[in-house]
């Protein structure tokens, strides 16, 4: 049976080579030759090839991985339903089962409110949720006192994302 850390590094592994196809394939739309091209574009099916492979070694350990008694939990406390529906089972303060029927719509913002709840309530017991958040570009309304403010352009607007490590 593989451990944790074999079926992290294989899921890795197939990131990694699939996204390395990926780049060959961009490479090869923009090559300047047709030897270019070829090039580039055998070694997108080479990758390919390699990520199939590693799939389905992925696959295999994550099988391995799973008691063969396992099965699907019948209790969701959040069910989506074929008609576009939510159910949400929940229990009253006299512990009594409820079940709440939510349009998408409204378990959307159900979900919304609660995250954002969430948030606040962690905020005011000292927990500060900064360190995991975005940045906010400094664009207005957004730009801190004394600073240029420079006008917010749409993601990509500006050019490629920089990279950062």
């Amino acid at each position: 049976m593989p451990t944790d850390s074999a079926v992290i590094a294989l899921v890795n592994d197939v990131c990694a080579q699939f996204a390395r196809a990926e780049v060959a394939r961009a490479l090869a739309g923009h090559s300047t030759s047709h030897d270019e091209h070829a090039t580039l574009t055998e070694r997108a099916a080479r990758l390919d090839a390699l990520v199939d492979e590693r799939w389905r070694e992925l696959v295999k350990a994550i099988r391995a991985g799973l008691p063969g008694a396992a099965q699907v939990e019948r209790f969701m406390p959040v069910r989506p339903l074929t008609n576009g529906h939510v159910e949400l089972h929940v229990h009253d303060t006299s512990d009594r089962r409820l079940v709440v029927l939510l349009t998408g719509a409204q378990a959307l913002a159900v979900g919304a409110h609660m995250t954002a709840n969430g948030a606040i309530v962690l905020d005011r017991i000292g927990q500060k949720l900064d360190p995991g958040l975005p940045h906010v570009k400094a664009a207005p309304p957004f730009a801190p006192t004394g600073s240029t403010g420079r006008q917010a352009t749409p993601d990509g607007a500006a050019g490629p994302p920089v990279a950062r490590s």
